[in-house]
């Protein structure tokens, strides 16, 4: 269940919302929350010019995080939340009223107050870098296979000759073009390449080494063809059988 995003502030969260969720999805999937959170993203220019001013706070009452936006680092604000979910799972489970001092300076003076916000401190900040090492690794991963899969599309295609006859109409195309320009100074320029290209279709086609097979494809590896991978070997097989 996503989480309710209020935005009083008037900030732009195109980039920041879909890891805002996704944050929160990723902790849900660890901590298992029964309730989720309202995120209100507000202003306070006053708090903005001090050094030592609020970054954001829970209110267990109503279940909202709040965050301060004003001049924010994205990244900074997903620290915050991951911060303040903490003590939204310690709220959910009776744990976050301790009791005691809890003015100014209370982490020095309040040790079971302490012990929760070193608590948050700690799981808050290891599970953001979980979630942002995740997002990077699938991303990295996604790259590999996206290139993986266009090497094996060239390979298919040059095995089957698409590629060549695919080079070969472009320049014929180019041919054509060029000689269209000129058409009345080089009709026997043209017949002379067209019996040119002819003559190139009935060279054999050169087969492939071993060098040119990516490292990827050889024996033992294993890995996922996608629908374009099996469009094209489709494409290629109907070439073949009308060879």
């Amino acid at each position: 269940m996503p989480c309710t995003i209020k935005n009083p502030a008037n900030i732009d969260l195109s980039v920041l919302e879909p890891h805002v969720q996704g944050m929160y999805d990723y902790f849900d999937h660890k901590l298992s929350f029964k309730k989720p959170p309202t995120m209100i993203f507000g202003s306070d220019p006053s708090n903005q010019s001090s050094v030592l001013g609020k970054t954001a706070y829970y209110d267990p009452t109503s279940l909202e995080i709040h965050i301060y936006s004003d001049g924010r680092h994205p990244k900074d604000m997903l620290r915050s939340i991951a911060h303040e979910l903490i003590h939204h799972q310690q709220n959910l489970e009776g744990r976050l009223d301790v009791g005691g001092y809890s003015g100014p300076g209370y982490y020095l003076e309040n040790d079971k107050l302490r012990v929760i916000e070193h608590e948050a401190m700690l799981e808050g900040n290891k599970l953001l870098r979980e979630y942002e090492d995740t997002i990077k690794k699938e991303s990295k991963d996604m790259s590999l296979k996206e290139w993986k899969n266009n090497e094996l599309n060239q390979l298919i295609m040059k095995k089957f000759g698409i590629l060549k006859e695919s080079q070969e109409l472009d320049e014929l195309s180019n041919n054509k073009n060029h000689h269209n320009a000129h058409r009345g100074n080089n009709q026997q320029g043209r017949l002379r390449e067209d019996e040119e290209v002819a003559e190139e279709d009935k060279k054999p086609m050169e087969k492939d080494t071993d060098d040119e097979v990516p490292a990827f494809l050889k024996e033992g590896d294993k890995f996922i063809i996608n629908k374009n991978l099996s469009e094209t070997i489709q494409k290629a097989l109907k070439i073949a059988k009308g060879k």
